[in-house]
């Protein structure tokens, strides 16, 4: 079952994908967040759940592996945008917290920025639907429809 939500004062969201950028978002410094596991297994299993990266640390296949997560290395955030596309923008959600990001937040039906332990880009911030204090809170937001209701609503 899609995430969907009646936002008064925008389009009803119908979520069927969920994709993540993994250095700064899911991980700090290439360790996975304490909490993120078990809150993308709840979500998992209403969306699917990929995972972006250019694999900075070199960690994409054994994070994604622990995260039960497809995996996909891109290059830029030009790549992480066309996956967003080919997948259709009004399906996805996507979480990110660097200048890499800021298109995929842009381009999906809802982006959501996170400030975690390696800080958040302005680009991210600017391109946001939502922006969140850690990855958890954003994942928490997808797990209740009324918490993000009631913070995107006009």
């Amino acid at each position: 079952m899609p995430v969907s939500a009646d936002v008064p004062g925008r389009e009803p969201l119908a979520l069927e994908f969920l994709l993540l950028d993994v250095n700064g978002t899911l991980t700090d410094r290439g360790s996975i967040i304490l909490g993120v596991a078990e809150r993308l297994a709840a979500i998992g299993e209403r969306l699917e759940v990929r995972i972006l990266s250019a694999d900075t640390f070199g960690t994409l296949e054994t994070i994604a592996i622990e995260l039960g997560a497809r995996a996909e290395r891109v290059a830029s955030g030009a790549d992480k945008a066309r996956v967003v596309a080919e997948l259709g923008a009004a399906r996805c959600a996507v979480i990110g917290n660097g200048v890499n990001d800021a298109a995929m937040l842009e381009a999906a039906a809802l982006g959501i920025a996170v400030v975690g332990p390696e800080g958040a880009a302005g680009a991210a911030l600017r391109a946001a639907d939502v922006v969140c204090a850690s990855i958890l809170d954003a994942l928490d937001l997808l797990l209740d429809e009324r918490a993000l209701v009631a913070t995107l609503r006009s």
